[in-house]
């Protein structure tokens, strides 16, 4: 297991800067990145930027927040990669694995599972979807209990 980096999904960066039950136990993970670097699928910009337009247009946070939130997110140096043919195929086998419909969380574990490194998610749905495969790599936000 590769203690020197994480993949980290879309819903613990956002729910790192915003509002929400789980805004401690990101700010304690994200902490961790002096130490630590936090990977992700090219995807995870979409997913972030996608996520603070979808709070904006109802309301939750304003356009200023929003770009505030997305500069936060930048200074996380998130390091992105771009799928190979290996990645989009051991994504499709794990969206396969998990019965998905759609293989975005799929991309993360694929790259989890390359990099032999741990998969931190703050998805409720992904994490008890994958609880019963014994991942030892595999983390829920909730973990962290700050």
């Amino acid at each position: 297991m590769n203690s020197d980096w994480l993949v980290m999904d879309a819903s613990i960066a956002i729910k790192a800067v915003l509002p929400n039950p789980e805004l401690e136990n990101c700010l304690a993970l994200v902490g961790t990145f002096a130490q630590i670097k936090p990977l992700a699928p090219a995807l995870w910009a979409y997913e972030t930027t996608s996520a603070l337009n979808k709070a904006v247009h109802f309301k939750s946070i304003t356009q200023s927040e929003a770009r505030q939130a997305l500069k936060l997110l930048h200074a996380l140096e998130v390091q992105l990669f771009i799928p190979d043919e290996d990645q989009n195929l051991k994504a499709f086998e794990w969206t396969l694995r998990i019965q998905r419909v759609s293989a975005y969380d799929s991309f993360y574990l694929a790259l989890a599972q390359t990099l032999e490194c741990e998969f931190w998610t703050a998805d409720k749905r992904l994490y008890n979807a994958l609880r019963d495969e014994q991942l030892e790599w595999l983390h829920y936000i909730g973990e962290l209990n700050h």
